[in-house]
């Protein structure tokens, strides 16, 4: 099982380079196995990691396998796991469109994406909190029983799942809708739906969140 989590972490972390996700310095993934964390080591370029760069610690962050050090982010991941027990994986990145929503201090909604009602209904911004530090995690508290994924103010976006390709694939998904918003906005601005068809749209993704974990 942990040459299996090992891989899959490379694999997301190589696509998030890839997908311009992350720079050579920025992003780290992780993965919850029991009561035990598979976790990106500190300072080495997503693009080029391999298995046996990944790190294992125990729920409090203690070094139980590897080579490296842990990403320097790693508090976050771990009080996202002892937050909420249905999170499996944690993904950190600072994609440029969700990004820039993170730097400008501003929620990331809109009544004429269908896309964004269904999946999201709202990517709520938390409070800053020097990346870090203890108090990375201070801001997201407030958000993370209700939302799966979360910007952080002038820093970037984390999302939660119930594997590291779950976890991956929202942040994938709130990047391309933020791109979206910004490009229609340059376009003169988003056009709303109808109130009956976001009531629509919003049922959809409760029922959505329910069934399949969303």
């Amino acid at each position: 099982m942990s040459d299996a989590i090992r891989e899959q972490i490379v694999k997301v972390a190589k696509l998030m380079y890839e997908k311009g996700m992350v720079n050579a310095f920025a992003g780290n993934l992780s993965v919850r196995d029991g009561n035990n964390v598979y976790i990106t080591p500190s300072g080495i370029c997503k693009g080029f990691l391999k298995e046996d760069m990944i790190v294992k610690t125990d729920m409090n962050g203690n070094i139980l396998e590897g080579m490296y050090k842990p990403s320097s982010e790693i508090k976050l991941h771990l009080e996202a796991y002892k937050k909420r027990k249905d999170i499996y994986s944690v993904v950190h990145a600072h994609p440029p469109y969700t990004t820039a929503y993170a730097v400008a201090n501003k929620p990331i909604e809109s009544k004429a994406c269908a896309e964004m009602v269904i999946f999201f209904g709202k990517i709520p911004l938390a409070a800053y909190g020097t990346p870090s530090t203890d108090e990375i995690f201070s801001g997201v508290e407030e958000y993370i029983n209700e939302y799966d994924v979360i910007l952080l103010a002038n820093h970037g976006i984390v999302s939660f799942g119930r594997d590291v390709f779950d976890a991956y694939f929202k942040l994938e998904a709130a990047e391309d809708i933020a791109k979206t918003l910004i490009l229609s906005r340059l376009l003169g601005g988003e056009k709303d739906l109808p109130e009956n068809k976001l009531k629509e749209l919003d049922d959809m993704r409760k029922k959505r969140r329910t069934e399949v974990y969303w």
